[in-house]
């Protein structure tokens, strides 16, 4: 599968629009968002330790289960998870980025950019996923060599999205820098929001006839699913710009949760109908590509709304658990690899089933992920990048 990250932006912004030369002071962390962030990374850390032990895509290190309701179970989470759950980081990225160039002003705001995306991504490519080949191999030759063979196939593992949220911050500010943000009101309608999952669908349809799902692009940037992360990037901003979803009305709510349910059921029917070959729905003229294309549209939107609006029921002020999770959320994200390849390299001469180990790292994966990047926040200088 794999998520400021949406982690990475760690100073919340004002979601109402201002004049953009106003300068504010940053304001408070908004305790849903970092309940949010932290579900979402969690769940990306989950889907790779599926990959790991399921029989479903392709990761540093597999040890695939033979078990057939465990590798359902495991296709299922990571289908649905890798088409929808990466829309969520985007739209609170872009939730946060407004306010953050209004603050940083465009210099400054691309300088922190490439501080906090730039660096974790140029040490992913050069450094960290390619030695987890060479963790995943037993340590076998020289680390060295095993860096220096990867370099003319860089991957940044799961911070693809880093490397796109990048790309998309760089260009939303230079274009507010050529069309500065008005104080003119823009009330969000429904239409709106029908419309952008509409454009997500009948884009993603015509993308994934030369980019199918988990086809490879320079830098396995996912290209396949950029019309999701766009859309709700931009959603996220205008949201931003314009004081929208913050809250999220009632009424929307019970209708985004009516339409995302609607949306997987149509999806997981489709996958119930195809079961012998899961291959026309990575793309192309079929109606499984179809279906695919039009249900991520419905539940991208959808299900990003719904969610919203059950963590700002749920909460609106952070404790200090919960508010070290959500500030370590990104650094979880960038440390999730290297652990749960090191927990499974460790495990893998223990005489139990896939399964079992699964349970074992899932879990323990997830909260070391979470522990060690909370530590390294508070090293001097490190908690500016993670």
């Amino acid at each position: 599968m794999a998520p400021s990250l949406v982690p990475v932006v760690h100073d919340a912004s004002v979601a109402a629009a201002a004049p953009p030369a106003a300068v504010s002071p940053a304001p408070a962390r908004r305790a849903y968002l970092d309940s949010l962030k932290v579900l979402l990374v969690a769940a990306v850390i989950l889907g790779h330790a599926f990959i790991t032990y399921g029989d479903v895509g392709t990761w540093k290190y597999n040890e695939p289960s033979t078990s057939d309701p465990f590798n359902v179970v495991a296709g299922l989470f990571v289908a649905l998870g890798s088409l929808f759950a990466m829309g969520m980081f985007f739209l609170i990225a872009g939730m946060l980025t407004p306010g953050s160039l209004r603050r940083k002003g465009l210099v400054r705001f691309i300088s922190d950019r490439m501080v906090r995306l730039g660096l974790p991504l140029a040490a992913y490519l050069l450094l960290i996923y390619p030695s987890l080949d060479w963790m995943s191999n037993g340590f076998d030759g020289s680390l060295l060599t095993t860096l220096s063979d990867r370099i003319p196939d860089l991957d940044p593992g799961p911070l693809w999205f880093v490397a796109a949220l990048l790309l998309f911050s760089a260009v939303y500010a230079a274009y507010r820098a050529v069309r500065p943000l008005t104080d003119r009101p823009v009330t969000l309608r429904s239409v709106f929001l029908v419309a952008l999952g509409a454009a997500i669908a009948v884009v993603t349809f015509a993308v994934r006839f030369p980019f199918p799902i988990d086809s490879r692009q320079f830098l396995v940037i996912h290209v396949w699913q950029w019309p999701q992360c766009i859309g709700l990037f931009a959603l996220g901003i205008l949201a931003a710009e314009h004081g929208w979803l913050d809250p999220v009305p009632e009424r929307l709510r019970r209708s985004a949760g009516r339409w995302a349910i609607a949306g997987a059921a149509v999806m997981v029917a489709a996958f119930a109908a195809s079961s012998e070959s899961l291959d026309p729905f990575a793309g192309g003229w079929t109606w499984q590509a179809a279906v695919v294309a039009a249900a991520e549209g419905v539940i991208a939107v959808a299900l990003a709304v719904w969610l919203l609006a059950r963590f700002q029921a749920r909460r609106r002020v952070a404790g200090p658990l919960a508010g070290a999770a959500g500030r370590a959320a990104f650094g979880a994200y960038v440390l999730q690899a290297p652990v749960l390849v090191a927990l499974a390299v460790a495990l893998r001469d223990v005489g139990i089933g896939p399964e079992v180990k699964f349970l074992i790292v899932a879990p323990l994966g997830i909260g070391l992920s979470f522990v060690l990047a909370w530590l390294l926040t508070l090293v001097p200088g490190v908690r500016r990048v993670l």
